[in-house]
């Protein structure tokens, strides 16, 4: 095992990092790993999607949202609504209409901000009250 200053590691690291540049800049297909600290990200290649992409709640009113993710990555979505006053969701996707009018509801994978999916949530009141 060898021991490098912290001079000595800027060095290294630079290095590694103009190479992953240079390699991405030729258009090398591989994600190259530098040091185990990860390589190409698993969620590529696979646009993320919400269903249904389009509900409709009464006030009160919850619906199961789910995604096209793959059984190893669901765990990895992340779930957000906005505004949050009109609809929440919980980190499982199960959306609460809160009160009326219309919400966007976004799920996107911890590891990759890039691939976003986003479903329209429509809240309504009962009329006459």
């Amino acid at each position: 095992m060898r021991f490098y200053t912290a001079r000595a590691w800027t060095f290294v690291m630079l290095l590694a990092l103009s190479t992953l540049g240079a390699l991405a800049g030729c258009g090398a297909a591989a994600s190259p790993t530098i040091a185990g600290l990860g390589g190409g990200n698993t969620t590529k290649g696979s646009s993320l999607a919400i269903s249904p992409n389009q509900v409709q709640l009464l006030v009160h009113a919850t619906a199961q949202l789910t995604t096209n993710a793959p059984a190893n990555l669901q765990s990895q979505v992340q779930w957000s609504s906005q505004p949050t006053t009109i609809a929440s969701i919980s980190p499982s996707g199960l959306v609460t209409a809160l009160a009326p009018g219309t919400a966007t509801v976004t799920a996107r994978y911890a590891s990759d901000t890039t691939n976003v999916a986003t479903a329209t949530v429509v809240v309504t009141s009962i009329s006459g009250s």
